[in-house]
């Protein structure tokens, strides 16, 4: 078994750099998970404008008075039509641009209005203006490339007038799911056969990350048929994801599948648990993983290994990302010979409490978990308190 650290400078060694793909322009507001090739600059200041930061009053710098002569109110969208002069003021809406020469915006607040009269009820120093370019200027970098694209990254690109921009075509994932008992209706179940969970839960995170699915199908328990399987998913992907048939049983074809193919096989047993049997292999820039068959295994190295490679591809370094926070309660095992996973919740004071859980098949066990609280190789016990390493799955408001 080797090390999950090295497992992974195996997989940036063979795929960092490797994959030149297509690029094509977009919409930035379709853009979502799209990884960008070329550096993002400023079309525009931002604020575009010295704008207002609050309602309230608009008074010429060094202008300070007890009481000012309304002459015009601006709505946020609308430019002042009259020009300030000593002793005048102009109300302004959040957002709205401010009168020329304005040195302060006066808080409501702080005032009182009557009969056109603008009366001071007390000063402060804060001038609440936002200065046109102080956020950012014409030209500046907004975005380095590669950068993966989110609701935040495109936000900030339309607000300085960038509307389109050259993308990555999406990693293409081919998905085989390995095993005689695995079938797609209830109508197919029958003694010793259970419905195919893996391929539409590989499926929906690849989905969730952007990836492009060019197959997604059940592979029987048989060598002959595996090796066409990978030969055929190769053909158009560029990863290949199989889940099952990795281990050391009489009827785990894919590691021998993978040689027969003519791919390179990297290595097949990790020091991780779950994730002991995880395979990775590559035919000259193209990855082929081989996942366990479990799905609580194939959750997490999915999150581990195919979302880093995929990102490799695009130029990234997709690492899954670990806190450290402390631990509920005291966790004791026998066996220490790999890292392990477990799943947790993460309480609302800040501490990862493990919930119920019956092993790798324990599926719906992630449904009340955040994550999975990380236990090192060679450690037996850790007391409550203790910090320890966090995966998280969910997201903030979920």
């Amino acid at each position: 078994m080797i090390l999950l650290a090295e497992a992974l400078g195996i997989v940036e060694r063979e795929l960092a750099g490797s994959t030149a793909l297509p690029v094509e322009t977009v919409s930035v507001r379709q853009a979502q998970g799209r990884i960008i090739s070329e550096n993002q600059t400023a079309s525009l200041d931002l604020p575009a404008f010295n704008k207002s930061a609050m309602d309230g009053y608009a008074v010429l710098a060094g202008d300070h008075r007890q009481e000012y002569r309304l002459i015009e109110i601006v709505p946020a969208g609308k430019t002042p039509a009259q020009k300030l002069e000593p002793g005048t003021t102009m109300k302004v809406m959040t957002g709205a641009p401010v009168p020329e020469g304005t040195g302060q915006v006066i808080m409501v607040e702080r005032t009182h209005e009557a009969d056109g009269k603008v009366s001071i009820i007390s000063h402060s120093k804060e001038t609440n203006i936002c200065r046109r370019g102080e956020d950012i200027k014409q030209g500046d970098m907004v975005l380095k490339a590669p950068k993966m694209l989110g609701p935040l990254e495109i936000a900030n690109l339309v607000s300085v007038g960038v509307t389109e921009v050259k993308v990555f075509a999406p990693v293409r994932i081919a998905i085989l799911t390995t095993g005689n008992e695995i079938v797609d209706s209830p109508g197919d179940l029958a003694s010793g056969r259970i419905m195919n969970s893996n391929g539409p839960m590989l499926e929906a995170l690849c989905r969730k990350y952007s990836l492009d699915i060019v197959a997604n199908m059940i592979v029987n328990d048989d060598k002959d048929a595996t090796v066409s399987a990978i030969g055929t998913a190769l053909k158009d992907s560029d990863i290949v994801v199989l889940s099952g048939g990795v281990s050391v049983g009489d009827y785990d074809y894919v590691a021998e599948a993978m040689k027969q193919a003519g791919l390179k096989l990297h290595f097949n047993r990790l020091a991780v648990k779950p994730g002991k049997p995880m395979t990775f292999a590559s035919s000259g820039k193209k990855a082929v993983f081989g996942l366990p068959g479990n799905p609580v295994a194939v959750f997490i190295m999915f999150h581990i290994f195919v979302l880093y490679a995929a990102g490799l591809m695009s130029g990234i370094k997709h690492k899954a990302r670990y806190v450290t926070l402390p631990l509920a309660d005291d966790f004791r095992r026998r066996k220490a010979g790999r890292m392990a996973f477990l799943p947790c919740k993460l309480t609302s004071d800040g501490l990862l409490k493990p919930v119920e859980y019956h092993g790798t098949a324990h599926l719906h066990a992630l449904l009340d978990c955040d994550g999975f609280f990380i236990v090192p190789k060679g450690k037996t016990e850790i007391r409550a308190g203790e910090k320890v390493g966090f995966l998280g799955i969910k997201d903030s408001f979920q």
